[in-house]
C-alpha cells in the first residue's frame, strides 16, 4: 500500500446553507403556479436520484453475473477465493463508477470556474479543488487493494482449476458421461433464466457506457491545470492513466465476465484464458495507479490552503 499517496493538509472555511427568500416564504402559492424551472439544487437532486437508480440496477445485474461465475467454479476452487473474487469485483465496480460518474466530473466543474480568471483562484475555490483531488486520490487508494485481492484470488482459482482439470477422467468413461449429462441438465447456465441474465448484462453495459460518455466530455488534466504544466509536467500522464483505467475496467466488466456465460462448460482452455485475462487486466490497473501517484500528490500540495490564504 502506498501511505505516501495521501497528503494531510488542514483547510478552513465551511459552506453555509442558503435560506429561503422573503418572497418564497410569504407567497408559496404564486411560486408553485408559475411555470418556472426547478432550482439548481433540485435539478442536482433529480440527477443524483436517477444515477442512484441506474447504479442500483447495474450493481444488481453485476451480482447476478458474479453469482453465475461463482456457480461455475463451485467444487473447482476454494470457496474463500470465490468470496474474495466476488467482493473485489463488486467494490471495484462501485469505485470505478464513483470515479467517472461523480469525482472526476465534480473536479472539472470546479476547475471550470477558474478557467476565465487570469488571477489565482480564491481560498474557497482552492478548497473545493483540493477536496476533489483528495476524493479522487482516496478512490484510487481503495481501488488498489481491491486489485491486489482480485489478482491473488484469480490466480488461486486458476491454479485449482488446472488441478481439477488434470483429475477429470477421460471422456469415454461412463461415470464422466453421466456427470456430463447431469451438468447439462442442471448446470450453471440454467441457474438464471436467459431473459433475466440479459437484463442484468444490459444494466451493467449501460453503466459502462455512462463511464465512457462522461470521460469523453471531461476536459483533460493538462487543460484543467494548464498553467501548472511547467512545474508539474507529469500532468499529461494522468490523462493517459485515467483513460487506461477506464479501458481495463471496461474489459473486465464488459468483456471478460460476460464471456463466462457464452463458453461451453467443457472448454477448459477458454476458461483458463479468461481467468488469465482477468488477472492481467487487474495487474495493469495496479501499474496505472502507480503512475498517478506523483502528479496527484503534486496537485494536492499546490492547492493546499496555507496560513496565508486561510
Amino acid at each position: 500500500m502506498k501511505s505516501q499517496r495521501r497528503e494531510e493538509v488542514a483547510i478552513g472555511g465551511r459552506k453555509t446553507a442558503t435560506s429561503l427568500s422573503e418572497q418564497e416564504t410569504v407567497a408559496p402559492i404564486a411560486l408553485v403556479s408559475a411555470p418556472q424551472m426547478p432550482p439548481i439544487g433540485q435539478l442536482a437532486l433529480y440527477e443524483q436520484q436517477e444515477h442512484d437508480g441506474a447504479r442500483s440496477d447495474a450493481t444488481g445485474g453485476l451480482a447476478i453475473i458474479l453469482g453465475q461465475l461463482v456457480a461455475y467454479f463451485t467444487n473447482r476452487a476454494h470457496i474463500d477465493d470465490l468470496d474474495v473474487l466476488s467482493f473485489s469485483l463488486h467494490h471495484l465496480f462501485c469505485r470505478v463508477d464513483y470515479l467517472y460518474n461523480s469525482a472526476l466530473p465534480a473536479l472539472a466543474s470546479w476547475t471550470a470556474t477558474t478557467q476565465a480568471r487570469p488571477m489565482q483562484p480564491d481560498a474557497r475555490q482552492r478548497q473545493h479543488i483540493w477536496m476533489q483531488l483528495q476524493t479522487i486520490n482516496r478512490t484510487l487508494d481503495r481501488m488498489e487493494p481491491l486489485c491486489h485481492l482480485l489478482s491473488d484470488s484469480t490466480e488461486c482459482i486458476l491454479e485449482n482449476f488446472d488441478l481439477t482439470s488434470d483429475m477429470i477422467p477421460l471422456p469415454d468413461d461412463e461415470t464422466t458421461q453421466e456427470l456430463g449429462e447431469e451438468r447439462s441438465e442442471k448446470g450453471w447456465l440454467q441457474i438464471v433464466d436467459p431473459e433475466r441474465w440479459e437484463q442484468s448484462f444490459s444494466s451493467v453495459t449501460q453503466h459502462l457506457l455512462s463511464w465512457q460518455q462522461n470521460n469523453n466530455t471531461l476536459p483533460t488534466f493538462a487543460s484543467q491545470f494548464a498553467r501548472l504544466l511547467p512545474t508539474i509536467p507529469a500532468l499529461a500522464e494522468l490523462d493517459i492513466a485515467f483513460a487506461t483505467i477506464l479501458d481495463n475496467a471496461g474489459a473486465i466488466f464488459g468483456d471478460i465476465l460476460p464471456a463466462f456465460r457464452a463458453i461451453l462448460s467443457s472448454d477448459e482452455s477458454i476458461v483458463a484464458a479468461l481467468l488469465y485475462d482477468l488477472m492481467q487486466q487487474s495487474d495493469q490497473l495496479l501499474v496505472k495507479f502507480e503512475t498517478t501517484l506523483e502528479p496527484m500528490n503534486a496537485l494536492i500540495k499546490y492547492y493546499a490552503i496555507g496560513p496565508e490564504l486561510s
